[in-house]
């Protein structure tokens, strides 16, 4: 249940949709094609609509777009062939083709991260016929070669804007002053909007926080502790966003911030959808809600989208505008489909050599989709098809399956693959998945001759004691910075020491933490990586589990031997800069750009060299943990090292 207190507030303040409001449509677009506004966010589940389903999330602006619109309820993104799965989720949405066509080249040629930009891409093809086109969002991850064919790109700044609260006020902001300034007032347009949340990290407003209790929200009845074998994704960096054992305080720990996050972007996107009343093209304008892919957050032990089931890669869908029905379209859709859709939409050519294929039947008459299957993938560790009510789930690299009866089973909790009686079924649904493979380009084998064993035992760490003194932070609240704990839950009680060592003899050369403030007293770290190498050249081992190429990572220069004299940031609603302090006195920052409230300091008090002395050898952190009602906090942290014989 939602914070009851706020219900109220929710609709007057969150609801910017105006509905017979009266306003002067002085903008109104001559008669001719519709415009195209494509609201794509990140990582967002396909159950977190309210007016779909989810009492546990306040969402009153696509509430309203769902209540006038088709809701497209088995929308999926066909798969990756990387652990940033919204990287091909992207390049197929624009480009209407598989990520098998430019990652898995027939040719001979080199595979490649992102479409190339052909002649009938999204942009390109719009841009053709007479629309005028603008993107703005996100640029991590994305495909940025097509993007580069829009009349109008702009991009967010992956540090400063992402954790700033103000990524998608920017992105509205941005798409409303188009609006106002175009080029072509006379033309259509086309705007697609690639917000770069609900993904980490998730900076709601202090508003939309305020509106949810923990406590009261409801979790999906497929959440586990753990996923129950090695799936080829367990330990990736999505999973290391949360704690093992994923406990019910956990993960409602998370879905908080989550579900305040898409309620942030629902007001931004309530304020666009507001300009365009007052303008007088709402009614012209076919609108697209959709993401990238889902999320796991919880739901079968897994916090990614680095997996199969319907809660990684189904994605939310609702589309509203001229000609579209109101009510359900089932069956089942790709992402990359919305290309050749929105052209019959609008009357503009679908260009051959495309993957996709429209489903604008299903959105103006109850008629069937155009497809009897979909095929979905995962690197090369998953393959999974979806046809009719039955899923079979397939992991070639340990030979196993999964078989789900959708219909009986939506949260694909009973496992039908050893059921004698679904043999056949289970022997039909591998044939036809063989066929999707061929048709859409994916050469991968669907038996291992030597599969490994897909034990999964999650992480589970003693932590040892350090004789070292720690650090201490200079700002009140130093007990409230949590550590989401990486290597697994801290053993013991309230003040147990706790130390990370390196490999023996390896010289640190980097370390990331990301913090998030979740209230005035509270500093919550979202990640807490610590790299170990001889030369930043090489490649880098992660001692506490992360992502070692990560943009946002400072380096240490071994070959100037710098000294670490500390750990610096600035705190604000979001602590968006950490670094090291290094013995020149010049900081070496994480990224962004700091903020200038209540900044902070963590320093190592006596640090037991001077400069020009030897340098020691670097062995890790220690410090103190607090245990608090079941999280690991950290209390105190320090360096660890070997002093200089």
């Amino acid at each position: 249940m939602l914070n009851s207190t706020h219900r109220t507030i929710v609709s007057l303040a969150f609801l910017f949709v105006i509905v017979g409001s009266g306003l002067a449509a002085e903008e109104r677009k001559p008669s001719g094609k519709p415009n195209v506004l494509i609201l794509f966010t990140d990582d967002q589940r396909a159950d977190t609509i309210a007016a779909l389903g989810n009492d546990s999330i306040i969402t009153p602006n696509l509430d309203k777009l769902a209540e006038r619109g088709c809701h497209v309820s088995s929308a999926y993104c066909l798969g990756a062939n990387m652990g940033a799965v919204c990287r091909p989720s992207r390049n197929m949405l624009l480009s209407g083709r598989t990520y098998f066509r430019w990652s898995n080249p027939t040719d001979g040629s080199r595979p490649e991260n992102n479409a190339p930009a052909i002649a009938n891409t999204l942009p390109a093809v719009f841009n053709a016929a007479g629309y005028e086109t603008y993107h703005h969002g996100k640029q991590g991850n994305t495909a940025q070669l097509i993007h580069k064919q829009f009349a109008h790109t702009h991009y967010l700044d992956d540090f400063a804007d992402r954790w700033s609260m103000e990524a998608g006020r920017k992105v509205v902001d941005d798409a409303i002053s188009f609006l106002t300034t175009r080029n072509k007032p006379e033309s259509p347009w086309l705007m697609y909007l690639a917000f770069a949340t609900p993904h980490d990290p998730r900076a709601a407003s202090p508003e939309a926080l305020a509106m949810y209790d923990a406590q009261e929200i409801s979790l999906p009845e497929n959440v586990k502790d753990s996923h129950p074998f090695d799936n080829g994704s367990v330990i990736g960096r999505d999973e290391w966003t949360a704690v093992w054992p994923r406990t019910n305080q956990v993960l409602r720990d998370q879905l908080h911030d989550y579900y305040a996050t898409i309620t942030t972007i629902d007001s931004h996107i309530g304020r666009l959808l507001a300009d365009l009343e007052s303008r007088g093209q709402l009614d012209d304008t076919l609108i697209v809600f959709t993401s990238d892919h889902g999320l796991g957050m919880g739901s079968h032990g897994l916090m990614g989208k680095q997996n199969v089931y319907e809660d990684g890669y189904k994605a939310p869908m609702v589309i509203a505008g001229p000609g579209v029905r109101h009510g359900v379209a089932p069956d089942p859709v790709y992402l990359m489909d919305m290309f050749p859709t929105l052209c019959e939409l609008t009357g503009v050519d679908v260009p051959e050599g495309l993957d996709g294929r429209s489903f604008a039947p299903m959105l103006t008459s109850d008629t069937k989709g155009p497809r009897d299957a979909v095929l979905l993938s995962y690197t090369q560790t998953q393959r999974a098809i979806r046809m009719g009510n039955w899923k079979l789930i397939r992991y070639p690299k340990i030979n196993r399956n999964q078989l789900f009866n959708l219909a009986d089973d939506p949260a694909e909790l009973n496992d039908l693959s050893d059921d004698p009686t679904q043999s056949s079924r289970v022997a039909e649904l591998m044939a036809r998945m063989r066929q999707l493979q061929s048709e859409q380009g994916d050469t991968l084998p669907l038996i291992s001759e030597s599969p490994s064993s897909g034990e999964f035992i999650p992480p589970q760490v003693e932590i040892a004691a350090s004789e070292l003194p720690p650090l201490h932070a200079s700002q009140p609240g130093e007990r409230d910075l949590q550590m989401t704990d990486m290597v697994g839950r801290a053993k013991g009680s309230e003040g147990k020491p706790f130390t990370v060592l390196l490999k023996d003899g390896e010289k640190l050369s980097a370390i990331a933490v990301g913090l998030t403030r979740t209230s005035p007293a509270s500093v919550s770290a979202l990640r807490f990586d610590v790299i170990g190498s001889d030369n930043r050249d090489e490649s880098r081992r992660t001692v506490i589990a992360g992502d070692p190429n990560a943009r946002w990572m400072p380096l240490l220069d071994q070959m100037h031997r710098q000294q670490i004299a500390g750990i610096h940031g600035a705190a604000g609603t979001i602590v968006n800069q950490l670094g090291f302090t290094v013995d020149n006195g010049k900081s070496v920052p994480a990224w962004g750009n700091a903020s200038d409230e209540s900044p902070f300091q963590v320093m190592y008090g006596d640090f037991p060299y001077r400069k020009g002395d030897p340098q020691p050898t670097f062995k890790g952190f220690c410090g103190t943990i607090v245990e608090s009602s079941g999280t690991s906090l950290i209390e105190s942290l320090g360096i660890l090292y070997l002093p200089v014989e």
